[in-house]
């Protein structure tokens, strides 16, 4: 983000905008979980980190007479926390190892980051910080080589790279992080709405585009979305798909934002090859149902924060806990059609299911099983074990081995649930 913000290191930080004040709040809430959710072996020993932040800033904002954290501030003081946190009820001490990049183009934004890392004592000897004046494209080689020597294996990195457009990544280069680095994540701003308005004139060829690799028929695509009553969702379903075949993720869960005074939709996109990472993301979501809303039904659409919102706005899905009782009645009403679909051969794990529908849906995968079991109970649905023995009508939780297979008296989709109910 640190384009749209200025800083110099004898000056006030910029005062945050209420969409950046968002997408810090997702960020530090996932970090937070992430650690968590990485760390619940007990016997674990250590667990390295890379932590990249490619477009970083000065590392403070202003808020109202204060000032509050960035997101180099934010990566380091969630790996302090972790620290304590994941230790607390040990036997075996768990290291936590993390390594921190921090790029900006601006020397201003990196002088003030150093002044501001110095003043809270950070050590900035390189070994566990490094802070770099340049493009982050010209850095990434660079950081792509020392995690790989750090984590020959794993590769576990974050990118964070707020950019302050769509072009200034390209989806080559998160694809090549993705290659390099086995359990690498990015999570990546994205202008959504500025380039479809972009993409309106045809014969307008950039070397934006070129770095989105949309080729003739993607943008033909995006072009003639523009002319449909669902244009916005259209355009994005559409750029979604692209984005992710680009970049070779398999998932993505994307944080709507639309910024108070441009008014042009972000996306705070938020791309990884394993459904766990996911399903962790959107249930930051609901944690934060204050901050992040969701464009369409609980089913399917945008998920994000809208800036401008008031009173007079359409209703949206707000991630509270009457969107949570609409979210499962939808699904009690949808899913049992895909599930159908899905089994119509042979049956289908749970774990292969939430990598099916991971991309789908607001779901957590809590609530997926909820909705399963409940049209498990209600014998829409046989659910076999890892040696497809039936499993018990009383069963309460479900296991990732465990298959959804087809009843032995086969009805229509949710045709038996529907009947009983009349």
């Amino acid at each position: 983000m640190s384009d749209s913000f200025k800083w110099h290191p004898d000056e006030r930080p910029p005062q945050i905008e209420s969409h950046s004040d968002a997408k810090l709040k997702v960020l530090r809430s996932y970090l937070r979980a992430y650690f968590d959710k990485l760390n619940v072996i007990p016997n674990r020993e250590e667990f390295k980190l890379d932590l990249v932040d490619g477009f970083a800033g000065g590392g403070l904002f202003s808020k109202g007479s204060g000032v509050i954290p960035g997101t180099p501030l934010i990566m380091l003081e969630e790996t302090s926390e972790a620290k304590v946190r994941l230790n607390q009820n040990r036997r075996k001490p768990l290291r936590v190892d993390c390594k921190f990049y921090f790029v900006d183009k601006e020397a201003a934004h990196t002088d003030h980051l150093r002044k501001v890392l110095s003043d809270r004592d950070y050590n900035l000897d390189e070994k566990q910080i490094v802070i770099r004046t340049g493009l982050f494209e010209n850095e990434v080689d660079e950081i792509i080589r020392t995690i790989k020597i750090r984590q020959p294996t794993a590769g576990r990195a974050i990118f964070l790279l707020d950019q302050t457009g769509y072009s200034q990544v390209g989806l080559a280069l998160v694809s090549r992080i993705f290659s390099e680095l086995r359990a690498a994540e990015v999570i990546l701003t994205f202008a959504a709405d500025a380039l479809v308005n972009f993409l309106r004139n045809p014969s307008d060829v950039s070397e934006a585009l070129m770095r989105l690799q949309l080729g003739d028929v993607k943008k033909r695509e995006l072009i003639l979305s523009q002319e449909s009553d669902e244009s916005k969702a259209l355009a994005q379903r559409i750029l979604r798909g692209h984005v992710r075949q680009i970049t070779g993720a398999k998932f993505d869960t994307p944080f709507f934002i639309k910024p108070s005074k441009s008014r042009r939709a972000l996306w705070f996109l938020h791309l990884s090859n394993h459904p766990t990472a996911r399903d962790v993301m959107i249930q930051q979501h609901w944690n934060n149902y204050n901050t992040c809303l969701h464009f369409g039904i609980g089913g399917f659409g945008m998920l994000g924060f809208d800036g401008i919102l008031d009173d007079t706005t359409m209703p949206l899905f707000r991630f509270n806990e009457n969107d949570a009782l609409e979210l499962h009645n939808q699904l009690l009403g949808t899913l049992p059609t895909e599930l159908f679909r899905l089994v119509s051969e042979q049956p289908i794990s749970i774990d292969a299911l939430h990598h099916q529908i991971a991309n789908e849906t607001a779901a957590r995968f809590f609530d997926l099983d909820k909705v399963i079991l409940e049209l498990f109970r209600e014998r829409e649905f046989e659910i076999l074990n890892s040696e497809n023995k039936p499993r018990s009508r009383a069963l309460k939780r479900l296991s990732r081995t465990d298959q959804i297979a087809l009843p032995s008296t086969l009805l229509l989709p949710a045709f038996s649930r529907r009947s009983r109910k009349q």
